[in-house]
């Protein structure tokens, strides 16, 4: 009788391990990225697109742009509101340079899409804050 109990606690022991360290050997599912289309604006002839991916609890913006200036740094915001209706910035975004933006934000995608709903705006320069020349609406799809 005892030979038996003690072969039930070695199973249910290795059973417990065997989850344990399964579960932490499976990477956690994250949000599914999401992608936001930049449209051209105020006849800039620039476009492309914004990808948000979580990863630690953080989200990487990665922007990619066509039909820019080269070698012009173009200010990047996370907006409140839509293109229509910006309102107040909520995340700077590291500027698009020869058509490439990567941030880094310390929130996560969750995090984002409940201050819904958001723009992402590029304005032409730093100098030039109040001229957007691409924008796009983050949208929970």
């Amino acid at each position: 009788m005892k030979k038996l109990i003690w072969l039930i606690i070695i199973v249910v022991a290795v059973f417990v391990l065997y989850r344990v360290f399964r579960q932490e050997s499976i990477p956690p599912a994250g949000a599914a990225p999401l992608s936001v289309r930049l449209a051209a604006q105020n006849s800039s002839g620039e476009s492309g697109q914004a990808t948000l991916t979580e990863a630690d609890g953080q989200v990487m913006v990665a922007i990619t742009l066509s039909g820019m200036p080269p070698d012009r740094p173009q200010p990047v915001h996370l907006h409140k509101g839509s293109c229509e209706v910006l309102g107040e910035p909520i995340y700077t975004l590291s500027s698009v340079v020869n058509g490439v933006s990567e941030t880094t934000l310390p929130v996560s995608l969750a995090a984002i899409t409940g201050e819904l709903p958001l723009a992402l705006n590029v304005h032409k320069s730093a100098v030039e804050m109040n001229v957007y020349v691409a924008c796009g609406e983050v949208a929970n799809d």
